[in-house]
């Protein structure tokens, strides 16, 4: 399938307004990483408040945005993806070189981003999923959402696949789940105090100090979680490269096709997410029916979702309304690579104990009310930084190593 004819500048706004709105979403869910025990994130009986307003803060964070901002960030990274190959074909040069080294440094930059600010890294995984898309890159456009759809669909499976393996579980592994799912008094303080502590003390967590006894139950939970990450994000990624060799990226499609979109994926994925939790509730968030057939249904409901906001971009992309903030966005995701580390230098000054120190004492809540702080900060930041300077900083350096030369980064350099 060719290429949309559309203008490149309209096509790269309307990618960019994207990219900005997925990563400011991705905020409302990593926040919870920052601030609390892990384990908060999955389940809110496990820390964070049990008040009515905080179980809906966390209600409507899982419905609108647990996975389905993530989704989005991925398909982006499929497109950009395109986007590169596609400049290099009509440069006349070949992609596969400046894509692997590209990506090589991309893994480099989740590592370090990893083990020195935040666990929560997702560039890694990234990196590592851009080195096998190379080989999708020529299939037709029907056939990346078909085999992308497979494998984001392939953690469901494994789930369903090990449930007779969790219902015969020992009592000692049950309680490895039910630790990890919600943990004793004892262990949150560790985990409060590990936080509030010194950076060097969190640094030595990370590097693998932590006391972790290996059970059954442990490995089959780590490995549904890792299936998911990378089946989640190269699944999305291949979709995105699909919608990218379409139009459905630029906002080139018709009005009614993205109108379509984005009733079909919200009035499915909204009710299956919604259902989802409702039944989490009635198996009262038991570990082994939470972190493994629980999970399913917020799965399924990720890509409409996704796809619902996609569209509702793409909709206001092709209008002037509230043009300002859609200019804001588009700085925001030209920048997405500063920015998503930023978020991490941000939260970690903000929670953990070389900074406020507050982790661990700010519920869903007061959570949401600093999500929009930074916001508001990054979208000011980064509509400043982009007046003068052509990339972000680390999109300077990600490209100047990448071509093994300084690019020029000033905007009056170009003159």
């Amino acid at each position: 399938m060719t290429l949309p004819s559309s203008p490149k500048r309209k096509r790269i706004t309307s990618i960019d307004t994207l990219r900005g709105f997925a990563l400011l979403g991705i905020l409302v869910m990593n926040i919870l990483s920052f601030s609390m025990p892990d384990a908060a994130y999955n389940n809110p009986t496990a820390y964070g408040g049990d008040d009515f307003l905080n179980r809906f803060i966390h209600g409507l964070s899982h419905i609108l945005a647990d996975q389905k901002f993530m989704a989005l960030f991925s398909m982006l990274f499929g497109a950009s993806i395109m986007l590169l190959f596609s400049k290099m074909k009509s440069q006349g040069k070949k992609a596969a070189r400046v894509h692997y080294i590209r990506n090589i440094w991309l893994i480099l930059f989740g590592l370090a981003h990893g083990l020195l600010i935040w666990e929560g890294d997702v560039l890694f995984v990234y990196g590592v999923c851009a080195l096998f898309l190379y080989l999708f890159r020529n299939l037709k456009a029907k056939l990346k959402i078909i085999i992308g759809l497979i494998i984001f669909f392939l953690p469901l499976l494994f789930n369903l696949a090990i449930l007779p393996e969790i219902a015969s579980l020992d009592e000692s592994n049950i309680q490895v789940l039910d630790d990890y799912f919600s943990p004793a008094q004892a262990s949150i303080e560790k985990d409060l105090s590990l936080y509030q502590g010194s950076y060097l003390e969190q640094l030595a967590y990370r590097l693998g100090d932590a006391d972790t006894v290996p059970s059954t139950a442990q490995d089959l939970s780590d490995l549904s979680f890792l299936i998911d990450a990378f089946s989640r994000a190269f699944g999305m990624m291949l979709i995105g490269m699909a919608f990218f060799s379409m139009g459905i990226l630029n906002a080139s499609q018709s009005k009614r096709f993205y109108q379509r979109m984005l009733i079909f994926g919200f009035t499915l994925g909204i009710p299956i997410a919604l259902i989802g939790l409702f039944f989490n509730y009635t198996n009262h968030w038991d570990a082994s029916y939470s972190l493994f057939l629980g999970r399913i249904p917020n799965h399924i409901a990720t890509p409409f979702v996704a796809s619902g906001y996609l569209a509702l971009i793409m909709l206001w992309s092709q209008t002037n309304f509230i043009k300002p903030l859609q200019d804001a966005l588009m700085n925001v995701g030209r920048m997405a690579l500063s920015n998503y580390i930023g978020q991490s230098l941000i939260a970690s000054l903000i929670f953990y104990g070389f900074g406020l120190g507050l982790y661990g004492s700010v519920e869903r809540v007061g959570q949401i009310g600093i999500v929009i702080v930074i916001w508001i900060v990054q979208l000011v930041i980064s509509k400043l930084w982009m007046t003068y300077f052509r990339f972000g900083p680390l999109e300077w350096l990600w490209r100047s190593l990448t071509y093994l030369r300084l690019e020029p980064i000033l905007k009056r350099s170009d003159s």
